[in-house]
Order: structure tokens, then sequence, then C-alpha cells
């Protein structure tokens, strides 16, 4: 009924304590679903769960659902790997409403979904620090709110482009890098729907974080022009597309450190490498060596000891990432 309220009478819906109750009863209608090769179960369906060394969940944004091309990527590329342990979050009667009510949701999200997730964990005995939690979008947020409620115990989180609408860099409802042991984020649509704001331990500035990605140029116009009504960027969906790749191909987006001041001013990152003690010729060595010792990958497989901010260049068309031959020019 409060759903019925919400959709067909909106003028009702600018009561306060109408909408927050319509909201509540939104949000509680969220769940997780665990995949599988022939199906897939909610939690409380799932009996018996073999040894878990790593449990993945992916959570949608705005407008999104557990089936949208916005992160099916993400699920196929997981699965193609044979990850035996996947979870999808399907918080669509929430994220489909207008943004503003979608994201006053998002803590309320979290909170339902987080307590599904707290409750499969204790009955299946697999500890906070196997749980890796993907999100995109709004979903980045959501997913900072879970890690919030397990007090930062979750083993990580990734944020895919945080949504930027709405949000400030002190918004208390935001993803921050105490979500979990180890938050790492990519940026790739400032200023349309992504933030550009340092969300993690470690940040990752995709072509300096900022529309259009080389490929969207045409697809960003339109938009920019429809900015909070269909919420969709060939740029913001870039950094799902650019970590899928990553799960299969885990070394194809060598990043270089660089200063948030740099990156803010998009200046050229490849000047100021001797404040990290790199070189042009050190930085060609390492990434034609693939030597992690001085080159951070974006994406899957990420070293937890990398912090602080990072950039890197990307291909138009898939292969997205340009591995051995990253130049960064």
């Amino acid at each position: 009924m409060a759903r019925m309220l919400y959709c067909w009478l909106p003028f009702l819906c600018q009561m306060p304590g109408l909408q927050a109750l319509s909201l509540d009863t939104l949000a509680s209608q969220s769940s997780i679903y665990y995949q599988r090769a022939q199906g897939e179960l909610t939690l409380d369906q799932v009996e018996q769960l073999s040894a878990v060394e790593s449990l993945k969940l992916i959570v949608h944004g705005f407008l999104g659902s557990r089936t949208h091309s916005s992160i099916q990527p993400l699920r196929n590329a997981y699965r193609a790997q044979g990850f035996e342990h996947l979870l999808i979050a399907d918080w669509s009667p929430a994220a489909n409403l207008d943004y503003p009510s979608s994201r006053r949701a998002i803590s309320k999200v979290a909170l339902a979904l987080a307590q599904q997730l707290e409750q499969f964990l204790a009955r299946h005995n697999v500890s906070s620090e196997a749980v890796h939690i993907i999100g995109h979008s709004l979903g980045a947020h959501i997913a900072g709110g879970m890690g919030r409620h397990f007090n930062g115990t979750l083993g990580r989180v990734t944020g895919l482009d945080p949504a930027l609408p709405l949000f400030t860099a002190r918004s208390e409802d935001s993803l921050k890098a105490s979500a979990a042991q180890f938050v790492d984020v990519i940026h790739t649509d400032y200023p349309l729907f992504g933030d550009l704001t340092p969300r993690g331990h470690v940040d990752f500035y995709v072509n300096y974080g900022r529309a259009p990605q080389p490929g969207c140029e045409e697809v960003d116009l339109l938009a920019a022009s429809k900015l909070l009504r269909e919420a969709y960027s060939c740029s913001h969906n870039r950094a799902v597309f650019f970590y899928a790749e990553s799960i299969g191909l885990p070394r194809n987006f060598p990043a270089i450190p660089c200063s948030w001041k740099v990156i803010r001013s998009s200046r050229s990152c490849l000047d100021h490498l001797s404040v990290f003690h790199l070189s042009n010729a050190s930085l060609a060595e390492a990434i034609a060596n693939m030597d992690d010792s001085q080159v951070v990958y974006m994406g899957e497989q990420v070293t937890h000891s990398a912090i602080s901010h990072y950039y890197l260049e990307t291909n138009a068309a898939p292969p997205f990432g340009q591995g051995v031959n990253a130049k960064f020019d």
C-alpha cells in the first residue's frame, strides 16, 4: 500500500511522515541472492556452503536491479573465472524512485542488506573478513553503509564511481575508507554522476576521473542533458567495465602514483614522478616486466598495501586496459 501511495499519489508523498514510511517499506524489500550455475537462491534458501575463502557481493546503483546491464559484466566475469561464492543485492524497489528519494533511502537499504548478510555469515560460520562488497554509483555508498554496520571488519569494499549528486565530501552516509579493512575506489565520471572525492585507502583516477572517458565523448553529451532523470552515462558505467576486465586480466591496468593536487588540476602526473622516487625509464621498465613493486594494478588483484591516489589511462574500446603498452603520455 505504501508503494502504491508513493507511485500514484505523489502530492501526498510530500508529507514527511508518509514519505519516510514509504522509503522504510521499499528499503525493507531489498534482498540478496546467491548465484549458482543453475539459477539463484535467496540467502535463507542456501542450506550448506563449502569452505569460504572469499565471498563477493555486488550492489547495483540508481534505476538498477540484480539483472541490470550496469552490473552484469561483473557477474559474468566472476562466473567466467570460477568464483564459487557470488552474491548480488537487489534494492530495485528503492532504486527506481526519483533520484533524491533513492539517495535518501541508501542508509535504510544498507541496513536491510547488512542485516541479511550478517545472518547469512553467522548461519554458515563465515568470517566478515572473507567478504568483499563491490558497489556501483549509489551502490558504492550502500556498500560503505554496510561496512559501517560491520564496524569496518569486512575484508574489502570496492567503490565503482561512487555517486556524486546530493553527496559532499562530508556526507555521513557516503563511502569512506573506514568501511572495511581495505577500500579501493575507481573514479571515471566527474562532474556528471561520479564523485572525485578520495573515498578509499586507494583511489584510482582513470583519465583523471573525469567525463568523458575515451570512447564516451558523444554519448556523454546526451547524458549531461538528462542529469538525474535517466542517470546513464557511458563514463559512469566505464568503472564497471574496467573492473570486470581486471577480473580476467589482473595486470591490464597499471597505474602510477599522483598527488591529489595534480589530479584535481588535471596536470601531467608524469611530471611529478620524482616525488615518488620514480622516473619515466624505471616506470617503463616496471610496466614491461609487470613489476608490482613499483607499479600498482587497478582492479580485482590490487595490492592491499597500496595507499593514496593513482592515475592511469585507458583505451577507447575493449580491451580497455593498456597492460604492458601503457605509456602515460
